[in-house]
């Protein structure tokens, strides 16, 4: 996120999670000094009828009932459109109401993974809700395009929980690889969480070596003004970051694909959906 150009795309649905994703795009955009971008996808409103008349009486019976599903898939498409544009008015007035100048819409047709790869380029940060519209009547469900997109996209995602709260802390997954420490790097000279008090957590074993690549960590973001506080826990990593946002009452994890190991499994493995639905605060996924 060292990079001064970009836009912040905030994916918007009409789900009850768009009020949390709106927000936190707004304070990101700001943190960042970046131009907001509202997207909404439409999922295909034009398709073609598929539909097996072969077993009705009559050819204009047949054509007949293709005319009236044709209109009908019109309408539908129409509705949509007509939705999506309310959608994003909405979240337009809101960003303004909280002092966002000419924030920007966009209203595609297309899967959302296929519209977000195809305008990843002019991104600098994607912010999408953990619970989209496909998930709003599952307590805490994961988005059905959510993983997808995290394995996909090469620039930061911020996956939001439902409520909106302004990160007043936050917390790296550290493992201490070289990679891991590019993350600590580029979360160093980034304006995005500038001011910040952040913790720096390694789950592993308590040893000498893993002290030493945590102070160099440190060291880093010491130099950059971060006020940082560093720790190791045992255990499972998921459950470890859990407890430990919840201990000290952390707002934000910021975490990093790492080679191979067990955070890297954690963030692109089959335990991110996991690691998503504990976290009760927001998910800033770096690659």
């Amino acid at each position: 996120m060292t990079q001064q150009s970009g836009q912040v795309f905030a994916c918007i649905d009409g789900s009850r999670s768009s009020v949390a994703v709106t927000d936190y795009a707004i304070w990101a955009s700001q943190a960042l000094n970046a131009k907001l971008i509202f997207l909404h996808a439409i999922n295909n409103p034009h398709a073609p009828v598929q539909t097996d008349l072969s077993g009705t009486t009559g050819l204009g019976m047949r054509e007949k009932l293709l005319e009236q599903l044709v209109e009908l898939e019109e309408q539908r498409g129409k509705l949509e459109r007509e939705r999506g544009r309310a959608i994003l008015a909405d979240v337009i007035a809101r960003a303004r109401e909280k002092g966002v100048e000419n924030p920007g819409e966009l209203l595609r047709n297309g899967k959302i993974v296929d519209v977000i790869m195809e305008l990843e380029p002019q991104a600098r940060l994607l912010v999408l809700g953990k619970q989209g519209k496909d998930g709003d009547m599952v307590a805490r469900h994961v988005g059905s395009h959510l993983e997808t997109i995290l394995r996909l996209i090469h620039k930061p995602v911020l996956v939001t929980p439902l409520k909106f709260k302004q990160p007043e802390s936050f917390l790296i997954a550290y493992d201490g690889s070289p990679t891991a420490y590019k993350l600590v790097e580029r979360v160093s000279q980034s304006p995005f969480l500038k001011g910040l008090p952040v913790h720096i957590l390694m789950v592993g074993d308590d040893t000498q070596t893993n002290w030493e690549k945590l102070h160099a960590a440190k060291t880093e973001l010491g130099k950059n003004g971060f006020e940082t506080h560093v720790a190791i826990r045992p255990g499972k990593v998921d459950e470890a970051i859990s407890l430990y946002v919840e201990e000290k009452g952390i707002d934000l994890l910021a975490m990093g694909a790492y080679g191979h190991s067990r955070i890297r499994q954690l963030v692109l493995g089959s335990t991110t959906t996991k690691m998503i639905m504990k976290a009760a605060v927001p998910l800033l996924v770096l690659r």
